[in-house]
């Protein structure tokens, strides 16, 4: 995805920059040199497309997932996630019915561009930041039964696989001391994964294929608990 390498490119290139600031005081909510752990729970807003012609919705879908950041410096901090979601609906409008159910494994590397102020003794326990980076949207799904018995007696099988992505959004670490924060994130997130259709007619012993790409577009709501236990690097 020539979009997405683009992005990602760049978001290097303001990530180097950014990251050669210096290091100041260390107030509460400093995370530079230390390794954050993060466990979290999102939802990924419905999403629409369509598919051989005929419009399909993605319900809403709950996410679990953990994450491991990194604090360059006061202003900056990296962080690789990987997030599993629920079974959620995939419907075709068109025909009226559920198409299959559908799970998404986002696999995400972000920067965070972290606010703190240069007054230590006040505002320091909350931290707000921009995010932003690239990943791989690994799906999964299984086809439904009420479309099984749509194509009988032909069977049929939906099969998917997942594609890159970028995402941008902005967030608030709540910190209650220097170990341990809550925080808020809204992202919004550009990816497609592939859904393959076959259907075969078993008297003539025939397959059907049918491939073809739908958009995942959607923002991304979530709340987490953060520790930041490992300092690595000493100021």
């Amino acid at each position: 995805m020539r979009r997405g390498f683009l992005v990602g490119l760049a978001m290097v290139v303001f990530c180097v920059w950014v990251g050669v600031g210096g290091v100041m005081a260390q107030p509460v909510s400093d995370t530079t040199g230390k390794i954050g752990l993060a466990f979290r729970g999102s939802m990924m807003t419905t999403s629409s497309d369509t598919y051989q012609g005929r419009d399909i919705d993605r319900d809403n879908q709950g996410l679990l997932g953990l994450a491991v950041s990194y604090g360059v410096n006061r202003w900056l901090s990296l962080e690789v996630a990987l997030d599993g979601s629920f079974a959620t609906e995939i419907k075709d409008n068109t025909l009226g019915m559920k198409l299959a159910d559908m799970h998404v494994y986002p696999f995400t590397l972000s920067a965070q561009i972290r606010y703190i102020t240069s007054n230590p003794e006040f505002y320091d326990w909350i931290v707000p930041y921009l995010t932003f980076g690239i990943g791989y949207y690994f799906a999964s799904g299984d086809v439904s039964g009420e479309y099984q018995m749509y194509n009988a007696p032909n069977s049929v099988d939906l099969n998917f696989d997942g594609g890159f992505g970028f995402h941008i959004g902005v967030g608030t670490d709540i910190f209650a001391n220097k170990n341990f924060a809550i925080g808020f994130e809204a992202r919004y997130f550009w990816a497609s994964a592939t859904m393959k259709e076959e259907i075969t007619n078993p008297t003539l012993n025939v397959t059907q294929t049918h491939e073809e790409d739908i958009d995942l577009d959607s923002w991304m709501l979530g709340i987490s608990v953060k520790l930041f236990l490992i300092k690595v690097r000493y100021g």
